[in-house]
């Protein structure tokens, strides 16, 4: 430092000693100007000198100087740690801008002041923009809804696996989570794919477009051990409808015409079993899509297996009057018929068989469709 700035320290430590209100005010003013001004010249002695005054008269001025201070140094890329430190654990309103942009308070630092400060310091730590995945982890274990909710909506946060998953399971009774997870850039495709069972149609509609899964994922030795889980040919049973789809199947009968017709008789049973053999899926889970109040699911089954745009529309209509026991006129509108027909035309073939075989795959599935709405429970496949 040059001679006069030896000598505005020395006023500095006289000023520290002043008792009155205007000598402390004067001094704070003093001090940053010093220190803003000056930092990378000062020596590491000096630093620490006018961290120690800062630090032991920041809590006895009144907060409109601490929050004048801490809007000062939040920004610094060089400051006094300790001094830092404090004002992040001061009350919220002078720890705010520490601590969502000061880039000088170490990991340790925050973890210390998750664990001990205000729900309102977490806040603003959880929208910070070097979250690393210990933060966020510990900011969901410390954290209520409106901190993990502040969490997920900041993209920057790096979340792991592992915490990704949980807060994917907590989607299911928390619907506040579940556009912001499905609108982070590193959510995993399979877990965005298994929102698929709980989220709104239109998040569905979201998934399915752009969530592709990688085939890579999906290679022979997996198929291999999904189909010894869930058999793709349906094992001889007595009921008719089993029997007369094995043998439709054998011939190489069993086909959209064929469903379409089933539907149109209202022989529900034989439906099912007949789109159960197409797609690889069980019985109990395909009967789940009839009854789905929304048809995203049974819509992506038909586009697997390439149906045609007109047998869609019959499949869709006719499964909607079935799923309420009304009649079509009753159940659907001109406009959400139009949305469907415009959603199977989006939807890529590719897409659709890739999430099929997801479906046929993903060992959760049973347990997923077990957790729909509850208003499934009291709903029975006609016999």
């Amino acid at each position: 430092m040059t001679p006069s700035e030896d000598d505005d320290l020395d006023k500095l430590i006289a000023l520290s000693k002043a008792s009155t209100k205007r000598g402390r005010r004067q001094l704070i003013t003093n001090i940053s100007d010093l220190f803003l001004s000056h930092e990378e010249r000062m020596s590491e002695r000096e630093h620490a000198l006018v961290s120690s005054i800062l630090t032991k008269l920041v809590s006895e001025i009144e907060i409109t100087l601490r929050q004048n201070l801490a809007e000062e140094l939040a920004g610094l890329k060089q400051a006094p740690h300790d001094l830092i430190n404090f004002l992040a654990n001061d009350e919220i309103d002078v720890a705010r801008p520490i601590l969502f942009k000061s880039h000088l308070l170490a990991e340790p630092d925050l973890i210390e002041i998750i664990q001990n400060r205000s729900k309102e310091h977490l806040l603003v730590i959880a929208e910070r923009d070097d979250i690393s995945a210990t933060i966020s982890e510990l900011l969901i274990n410390f954290g209520d809804e409106d901190v993990i909710s502040h969490l997920i909506e900041n993209g920057d946060a790096e979340i792991s696996r592992e915490s990704m998953e949980y807060l994917v399971e907590e989607s299911k009774r928390i619907d506040r989570f579940q556009e912001p997870l499905i609108a982070r850039h590193d959510i995993p495709a399979d877990l965005a794919h298994k929102m698929f069972w709980w989220v709104s149609a239109a998040l569905r509609r979201h998934i399915l477009e752009n969530f592709e899964i990688d085939e890579l994922d999906l290679n022979e030795k997996i198929v291999a051990a999904a189909k010894a889980e869930y058999p793709f040919d349906i094992p001889p049973k007595s009921s008719q409808a089993d029997k007369l789809v094995a043998a439709l199947a054998k011939r190489k009968e069993l086909n959209e015409r064929f469903l379409v017709q089933t539907l149109r008789s209202k022989q529900i049973r034989l439906f099912v079993t007949a789109l159960s053999h197409l797609s690889g899926l069980d019985y109990l889970k395909v009967s789940r899509f009839i009854y789905d109040s929304n048809a995203e699911a049974l819509t992506i089954v038909i586009k697997a297996l390439e149906f045609s745009r007109n047998s869609y529309s019959v499949i869709y209509l006719l499964t909607r009057s079935i799923s309420t026991n009304k009649s079509i006129k009753n159940i659907t509108s001109p406009e959400e018929v139009e949305i469907m027909l415009k959603f199977y035309d989006k939807l890529a073939v590719k897409n659709a068989k890739l999430t099929l075989r997801f479906w046929q795959l993903e060992k959760d599935f049973l347990s997923a469709i077990e957790k729909l709405d509850d208003d499934l429970k009291d709903l029975k496949v006609y016999l």
